[in-house]
């Protein structure tokens, strides 16, 4: 049970587009809030720390098993540099799964073939996080993932291909003529009023024929055949195999007129058509027949002029939307020239902060030897048994091991000690302080040391 990610196709990113690709990956996962968990045993306590996805001494990967804006762990993930492959475990449905999906959907764009994300085996819309890429990248992505379903139901497993890749698409989304025709009829059983409706369109223009008409005529030409053959249905379609892959339909008798009819027809039309018409009209596995069809394949795209629409780049979506946080949430994430914007609010309680702080620097007694480090980690070690994982940065913790002379230093860990005490829950607050001691340029900004 749970809730996995994975990728229909070959995720093999060319040589000359990895180094980009790498980077993005990580940026995606440093963006998205992705962090790793370090370990420290002292004083009898184990605490854990958060740090940023880096590369381990003799290891090929870089792994990660923490969501910031999630506040939670799930099992272990990482991306490896030199192959470009991406792994993930058990994800959840929230911020975790959201930033990994945007990794699997990164290599759709990438990849020489096509290929898509999704989620327990079921293709999503990814219109948002498209979006997300199109923000941290100035992309110009679109969603023309979704534009062809019969391009996606062939990478579906067996047991998938009953989902309905028609809910995929947005009122208004520009589709593949071609594509959705064939899928429409390799799956009209299940899509029965969908098929009616293209059926009764395909007359809408008497004096022009498509290849909609060719293949109701092709189609009417084979029924015709398989009622009027004398021979056993078994050799009526090896006959027509036959003459499909040589492009030779002098087999068949003058009077034969319908299989005459039918092959020349079917010549016009993409070979998954007639794969599907020969498969209904004889009860046989449509897939076994596309692979015995296979040499009659011809460009029926370019004979029929059925190019695709332009399709626009889906509009760029910002972090904080995309993760369902605000600025004040990504503090760790600030930067000097980012696009971290405080609001007054936050701004007004990071100056109580600080007062508080120089207060404590100010009156209190200096703390000797190990007091300081003794009271850091009694603390974060209460800290995590009172609220379900909210660990400190890495950064604040070595830092303040080195400084703890610093009156600032020993007045952050007091003021820390006080707000874990406090019988209210004081989750947020608790986060966005340890991510701003943790950012040591940001605590320099706001805090002064």
């Amino acid at each position: 049970m749970g809730t996995y990610l994975d990728y229909f196709g070959d995720p093999t990113i060319p040589e000359e587009k990895r180094e980009e690709f790498t980077q993005r990956v990580l940026t995606i996962l440093d963006q998205g809030g992705m962090l790793d968990l370090e370990d420290v045993s002292l004083f009898g306590k184990r605490i854990w720390l958060l740090k940023p996805p880096q590369d381990l001494p003799g290891k090929d990967i870089i792994p990660f098993c923490y969501n910031y804006f999630e506040q939670d762990s799930w099992e272990s993930a990482g991306y490896e540099p030199v192959t470009c492959r991406f792994h993930t475990n058990k994800v959840g449905r929230r911020q975790f799964n959201l930033v990994c999906s945007a990794v699997y959907v990164l290599y759709e764009f990438y990849t020489d073939t096509f290929g898509i994300a999704n989620e327990d085996d079921h293709v999503y819309d990814a219109w948002k996080i498209i979006g997300w890429l199109n923000y941290l990248f100035g992309s110009r992505y679109d969603n023309r993932r979704i534009s062809d379903p019969w391009r996606i139901y062939q990478l579906l497993p067996d047991y998938r291909r009953d989902d309905d890749l028609l809910a995929l698409l947005p009122v208004g989304t520009a589709v593949d003529p071609l594509g959705m025709l064939i899928y429409l009829t390799v799956t009209r059983a299940e899509h029965e009023a969908e098929w009616k409706q293209l059926i009764q369109s395909s007359s809408s223009e008497p004096d022009t024929v498509n290849v909609l008409d060719c293949m109701i005529g092709a189609e009417k030409a084979l029924n015709e055949a398989v009622s009027a053959s004398e021979n056993p249905d078994a050799e009526l379609l090896e006959q027509l195999i036959a003459a499909l892959n040589t492009g030779d339909s002098s087999r068949f008798l003058e009077n034969a007129r319908p299989q005459r009819c039918f092959t020349g027809m079917a010549t016009l039309l993409p070979v998954e058509l007639t794969a599907k018409l020969l498969a209904d009209a004889f009860d046989q596995d449509f897939w076994a027949m596309l692979e015995k069809l296979r040499p009659s394949a011809r460009d029926a795209r370019s004979f029929w002029n059925l190019g695709c629409q332009p399709v626009e780049p889906v509009a760029p979506v910002d972090t904080a939307s995309f993760l369902h946080c605000s600025d004040d949430d990504r503090a760790w994430w600030w930067r000097p020239d980012g696009n971290v914007r405080f609001s007054d609010e936050m701004n007004a309680w990071l100056a109580q902060c600080r007062s508080s702080l120089e207060t404590l620097a100010r009156e209190e007694t200096a703390m000797q030897g190990t007091e300081l480090l003794e009271l850091l980690i009694g603390t974060l070690d209460d800290i995590q048994k009172r609220y379900r994982s909210l660990f400190a940065f890495r950064e604040m913790f070595y830092d303040f091991m080195a400084h703890g002379e610093s009156p600032m230093v020993q007045a952050a860990v007091r003021f820390l000690k006080q707000m874990a005490e406090q019988e209210e829950d004081c989750t947020v607050f608790l986060r966005r302080y340890l991510a701003v001691l943790g950012n040591l340029p940001l605590r320099k900004k706001v805090f002064g040391f």
